[in-house]
């Protein structure tokens, strides 16, 4: 049946929304009369019926008087409400002691009145006046419409309560409460949101909004004045609206969005040019790094004096370069003495030579002879990574030679700055340092003073500006040395050690073919330090040979494991050679032979010449081709021709 309990949370609401509610009840109360008439054709069911319908009269009676609701309002608000009398009979029974009731299907229908399925079917929501629309305008906003359709139980107030203070920081949280309790108690819900104890968002503001309604702090009017008109002016300023500021599906509102296409433009060249400006400050700053750390790591061209003490006695086993080189010393010594007669000696000198050969200390002993400063520089030192920095080092070099004028400018491996310039070449700057050289060779004085001496390995790759005459002119031609050219070498380099008396120079020096001075000064040294690692006091001919051995093929592998069958095929295979070497005709002597390993090879047979050949016979061809395969014979004639190893 129906009641007041069943219908509490669902009919009453504000004033402005009865004519919807009274729309909602009216279509219940219709849709449980056919409930009814379904259920029960008989006539006791038509009772019933009359009944639900005092009871609907018990209800509004009760709760809401009809004459209360329906004077004052608008026609159309009483021509809806009109069918509801209907339902209120004049004399109605009250006493529940005077009607009789029939159970229904469930429980639920016999405490509310209907079945539950009614409550999940939907009803179509009543078109309103224009006067019951304005009614949600917000010129029209009361405290009454503020108050909201649901209410909520005691418990439920009570758990969101619980959940609100234990988590504070949770915003939906706190909007859930205050929506809970802004009616039953406003004045609380503006001292929480004001105490700023708990997070909030747009909902708990709003909550916070009708609180202050609520408790008359402040009016509709004051409320529309701050929140609705800042929009609606800026609504204005943007677009053109309707008067009541509000679209609909016949009257869409229009948003225009003013894309300023010069502004934009200026936006985009002013950020162009704060890019491009900071970028340039960066790259200046930069710049200016390298370049004082180029300038600061560049050292200041001084000529190098230790080297004085180098002489031409120190230099061995080059007499014809040292006789050449003999004038340019008596022309630093005494210029004017050449000047004269109006002769001018080279002003560059070219000294070509393989490795190791003494060229750089013949140059120094020029310097140190004639007793004038001596800089030295090598090629590879002008280039670096930024370019014209070879080129600066150029000038730089000549114009501290020309304060000490005289002097001598040693270049070593020139060949680095003053390669054959090519047609094809798209790199100019590469070849500044040469251009430089050049300019500079011819831009000093012949007789200043100023000696520049040159030395390479590939005089063939000179470019020829640069070896014509005026310039590079004079070439000295530094030899490997001869064997007592290596005698000689090895007597100045011994005589700085403690020597035994076994030592054989001639032997040593035949031994050594092929040997620049700078090997046999490494030769010397290895001897030394074996001498002194073997607790000896002086330098045997077993020290100096085992540094020959050293130095031709390699150092010794005494802890490498060789087989016994191994080693004895080496034994045969290395006698095999000396045996053929010994009994040969034209055959080099024999010196030695070894099966111990250096190396790459397991055993070695060496052999001396008596002096440096400078050409070869057939006869001594056919004699090194003998010693060559008698390891292979030997292996043959003892093991077999099957079992000759490789």
């Amino acid at each position: 049946m129906f009641s007041m309990n069943g219908f509490n949370s669902q009919v009453l609401g504000n004033l402005s929304e009865l004519p919807g509610h009274l729309y909602q009840l009216k279509s219940s109360v219709w849709a449980g009369f056919l409930t009814y008439s379904k259920h029960f054709k008989t006539k006791k069911a038509l009772q019933e019926r009359v009944q639900s319908k005092h009871t609907a009269k018990v209800f509004f009676s009760a709760q809401l008087p009809a004459t209360e609701i329906f004077k004052n309002l608008p026609d159309d608000w009483q021509r809806l409400c009109s069918p509801l009398a209907l339902v209120s009979p004049s004399n109605t029974v009250l006493s529940p002691w005077a009607v009789s009731y029939t159970s229904g299907t469930s429980f639920y229908e016999n405490k509310h009145g209907f079945p539950r399925f009614q409550l999940l079917k939907s009803t179509t929501a009543p078109r309103l006046s224009m006067y019951t629309q304005s009614l949600w305008s917000s010129k029209n906003l009361t405290a009454m419409t503020v108050r909201s359709v649901f209410t909520y139980s005691a418990r439920q107030i009570h758990d969101l309560e619980g959940r609100a203070n234990d988590n504070p920081d949770d915003a939906d949280v706190q909007a859930d409460y205050l929506k809970a309790i802004v009616k039953e108690d406003p004045h609380y819900v503006i001292r929480r949101y004001e105490s700023a104890k708990y997070k909030s968002n747009d909902a708990c503001y709003r909550e916070y909004c009708k609180a202050l309604i609520l408790t008359d702090k402040i009016s509709s009017e004051e409320m529309n004045e701050a929140t609705v008109k800042p929009f609606l002016s800026l609504r204005q300023n943007t677009q053109k609206v309707t008067s009541n500021g509000l679209g609909s599906e016949g009257n869409p509102v229009v948003v225009s969005v003013n894309n300023d296409k010069r502004s934009f433009f200026k936006e985009q060249l002013w950020n162009t040019l704060r890019f491009l400006i900071g970028l340039f400050l960066i790259v200046s700053v930069l710049e200016a790094q390298l370049q004082m750390r180029m300038t600061s790591n560049q050292k200041e061209v001084q000529p190098d004096s230790s080297e004085k003490k180098v002489k031409f006695s120190d230099v061995q086993g080059v007499e014809e370069a040292k006789v050449e080189l003999k004038e340019v010393v008596e022309f630093l010594r005494s210029p004017e003495k050449f000047t004269k007669l109006g002769g001018k000696l080279p002003s560059g000198i070219l000294l070509i030579g393989a490795p190791g050969t003494g060229k750089t200390l013949l140059a120094k002993a020029v310097a140190g002879e004639a007793g004038v400063p001596f800089f030295f520089c090598s090629g590879a030192e002008f280039d670096e990574m930024f370019v014209g920095v070879g080129a600066a080092r150029v000038r730089n070099l000549f114009a501290a030679a020309k304060e000490l004028a005289p002097c001598i400018i040693f270049i070593d491996e020139l060949d680095a700055i003053g390669g054959t310039r090519s047609v094809g070449d798209h790199q100019p700057y590469s070849r500044m340092t040469l251009n430089q050289l050049l300019v500079e060779l011819d831009g000093f004085d012949k007789t200043e003073g100023i000696v520049v001496i040159g030395a390479t390995n590939f005089p063939e790759i000179l470019d020829k500006a640069l070896v014509r005459p005026g310039r590079f002119d004079s070439r000295v031609t530094v030899p490997m040395p001869d064997v007592r050219a290596r005698k000689s070498i090895l007597e100045l380099h011994l005589g700085k050690v403690q020597l035994a008396d076994d030592v054989s120079l001639d032997t040593l020096s035949r031994g050594t073919p092929g040997f620049s001075g700078a090997d046999l000064a490494n030769l010397v040294n290895q001897a030394a330090l074996k001498a002194a690692s073997d607790g000896h006091f002086n330098v045997t001919n077993e020290h100096l040979d085992y540094a020959r051995d050293k130095i031709i093929m390699g150092p010794e592998r005494k802890s490498a494991f060789i087989e016994e069958k191994n080693r004895e095929v080496v034994a045969y295979h290395e006698g095999g050679h000396a045996l053929v070497a010994h009994f040969t005709p034209e055959a080099l002597p024999l010196h030695k032979a070894t099966i111990v390993p250096r190396g790459d090879a397991l055993g070695m047979v060496a052999q001396l010449p008596e002096k440096d050949e400078l050409s070869w016979t057939k006869k001594q061809l056919l004699a090194k081709l003998d010693v060559c395969m008698g390891g292979r014979v030997a292996e043959e004639l003892v093991f077999g021709k099957d079992n000759v190893t490789s």
